[in-house]
């Protein structure tokens, strides 16, 4: 159930956190994430590739789409979409603040996801102080789930994420947040902490890894992320 969780859930923020920042494109500018994660929980594997292209349509909006593709232990095929806007509506350095959010539908394959012709929603509220070399992140987010799904109904989460540029082109970064549990019989809160590095190769075009483990999920799993991200002006 946890596994199902995480890959169904929108990916956030700076790859590979998963604390949202508020941070957009600008006007005609695109970024294209390419977000891989190996999930180990319960003896199997799970590969997710979660690509993400955000567009810039005003300074302080960006239209996002994020499509998934999953392999599993016993089936593998195109999972569910996220379609997102992203706003930020304060901005007075060094705090801004934001919100995003959109809905996942139900694009998958062989069952890898909500049931067709269900539809999920989320939304998330952004922090940010920006004190260069060091930022913070927070979020408060919420996904509401269709009955169909079998799980919890409303999950809530809770995060922050610390980056710290230690040099021009290397971020250090670590994420911890908890979360509602996706089984609505259990009603601990389990948390996740990532530790993981992003490095510029050049002006737009950054790689990053990270690894990420859970405290008092059921079951619990271990995860490693890579990305690749690059950025361009229409």
């Amino acid at each position: 159930m946890v596994v199902t969780a995480m890959v169904s859930l929108p990916a956030l923020a700076a790859h590979p956190l998963q604390t949202e920042d508020t941070g957009t494109q600008g006007p005609g500018n695109v970024e294209i994430e390419n977000g891989l994660s190996w999930t180990r929980a319960n003896g199997s594997t799970v590969f997710v590739y979660q690509p993400q292209v955000s567009y810039g349509l005003t300074d302080a909006t960006d239209l996002i789409v994020q499509p998934s593709w999953v392999h599993g232990p016993a089936a593998h095929g195109v999972g569910d979409t996220n379609l997102d806007a992203k706003v930020r509506f304060y901005g007075e350095a060094p705090w801004s603040a934001g919100i995003r959010a959109g809905a996942r539908l139900a694009t998958n394959q062989n069952g890898l996801g909500l049931r067709h012709g269900d539809a999920a929603a989320h939304a998330v509220l952004i922090a940010t102080y920006d004190a260069a070399p060091v930022t913070v992140h927070a979020n408060f987010g919420i996904n509401v789930n269709p009955v169909s799904n079998g799980g919890r109904r409303v999950d809530r989460r809770v995060s922050a994420a610390i980056m710290w540029a230690a040099t021009e082109r290397l971020t250090w970064t670590v994420d911890a947040g908890t979360s509602s549990d996706p089984d609505p019989g259990r009603t601990a809160w389990p948390s996740t902490l990532l530790g993981g590095a992003i490095y510029t190769i050049r002006p737009g075009l950054d790689v990053d890894i990270g690894y990420q483990a859970s405290s008092s999920a059921h079951p619990s799993f271990r995860q490693w992320l890579m990305g690749l991200t690059y950025r361009f002006a229409l």
